[in-house]
């Protein structure tokens, strides 16, 4: 049973979406409280089968927790870190949903389990917020002009940044399904994933997806499997070119920004995020050991009357909720400690499966999906549509080598 609730979640809460005009926020409205009532039914379950959870991973997590529960007593607004929302802030990432997602992971962890049939059922229906987002890059969605949203491609995830980073994660982890079974028409799914991210127009994430590739080609002993590799390179450069041409060369165009973006001596650099980057750090300074509290970046800002703040507010019209920087984030809202608890978190993960990730297997793909997503939210932020998928992939990646296949049934 838990293993089923983990594969309705993970299906679920990308495409959840409820379309009607006057709801504040049609995209969210649904998943943080199916993430909640299904982490809240894991619990249950994990408490009848009385799983232990006194391992080390496990103990650096929940130290990790322990730190952001202690930061969210002492934040600005105490309610607002604890839930993630209120009627005038949040994004539902306060401590309770950081702990349903330690939740996911620990039964992913220990009751996950993987069929053919799981995983194709999965990539398919996600494969359908793809579609819906290339759909979008060509200006077919009527519910843009139902609900007078801004032109762009963010499917039912309801930003193009977001898009990307669950295209990024699904990307890579159809990639290595494709060279793993290898069968010719498992292309079809990465191909997908790749075009909405083309779609999204996150350079961020294009980066992230570069660099993984790159290094894919080390750490999945690129000679064992060249020609899937070289099919699958072929099949996404026709879907660049096609997509690129339909669209007026808009996609090449925004490459060639790229290289406009990546300094770190302009703050306008990066659509803004240097300086945004820099007024997080000023948040960081000023409370080192627990930050701001969860989801009160905001409020730490604009309480402390941030210069920095101020001025990316006259010249863009918009406050800041998120450091854009996910690893800036953590130390601003929850404290260094807390930042560098979670980098050990990661890093034990690693440690633990540095004997198994390089050759071509599940979990080298689980590492270089878990990889993409860490590089691609070093330009973005961590959300409730996103996020989930990506502690599930983290439980998987925990567990023990013999319980990591693909199973007949």
């Amino acid at each position: 049973m838990i293993n089923r609730v983990l594969w309705v979640l993970a299906c679920l809460l990308p495409i959840l979406i409820i379309p009607i005009k006057g709801i504040p926020d049609i995209f969210n409205v649904a998943k943080g409280p199916v993430l909640g009532v299904g982490s809240v039914y894991l619990i249950y379950l994990l408490v009848k089968e009385k799983s232990n959870v006194l391992t080390r991973v496990n103990m650096v997590l929940i130290t990790y927790l322990l730190f952001v529960l202690v930061a969210s007593f002492l934040a600005y607004k105490p309610l607002l870190a604890l839930t993630g929302m209120s009627n005038t802030a949040g994004r539902i990432e306060g401590f309770l949903t950081l702990f349903f997602y330690a939740v996911l992971f620990f039964a992913a962890k220990e009751h996950m389990r993987l069929t053919r049939n799981n995983i194709v059922f999965f990539l398919t229906v996600q494969s359908t917020v793809a579609i819906y987002a290339i759909l979008q890059f060509y200006h077919m969605d009527p519910l843009v002009e139902y609900l007078n949203y801004n032109q762009g491609a963010y499917a039912t995830i309801g930003n193009q940044n977001f898009l990307a980073s669950l295209t990024v994660l699904l990307f890579v982890l159809s990639a290595g399904f494709y060279l793993n079974e290898n069968k010719w028409y498992y292309v079809l799914f990465p191909l997908v994933f790749f075009g909405a991210l083309l779609a999204s127009n996150t350079r961020g994430c294009w980066l992230a997806l570069i660099a993984i590739a790159f290094l894919s080609l080390y750490v999945l002993r690129f000679r064992l499997f060249r020609r899937r590799y070289l099919t699958l390179i072929a099949s996404l450069s026709i879907m660049f070119f096609t997509m690129n041409f339909f669209s007026g060369s808009k996609i090449k165009n925004r490459t060639n920004t790229i290289k406009n973006e990546l300094s770190l001596t302009d703050d306008r650099a990066g659509s803004g995020r240097v300086m945004i980057w820099m007024m997080s750090i000023d948040i960081i300074k000023a409370h080192p050991f627990f930050g701001a509290g969860p989801e009160n970046l905001k409020e730490a800002l604009k309480k402390t009357k941030n210069k920095r703040a101020i001025t990316y507010g006259k010249l863009t019209g918009r406050t800041v909720d998120k450091a854009h920087n996910d690893l800036i984030h953590i130390a601003a809202v929850s404290g260094i400690p807390a930042l560098i608890l979670y980098l050990s978190f990661i890093f034990f993960l690693f440690k633990q499966n540095r004997r198994h990730i390089f050759r071509l297997n599940l979990k080298s793909v689980f590492a270089l999906a878990i990889l993409g997503y860490l590089l691609q939210s070093l330009f973005n932020i961590s959300v409730v549509a996103v996020a989930p998928l990506f502690w599930i992939l983290m439980g998987l990646f925990a567990q023990e080598n013999e319980k990591t296949r693909i199973e007949t049934m």
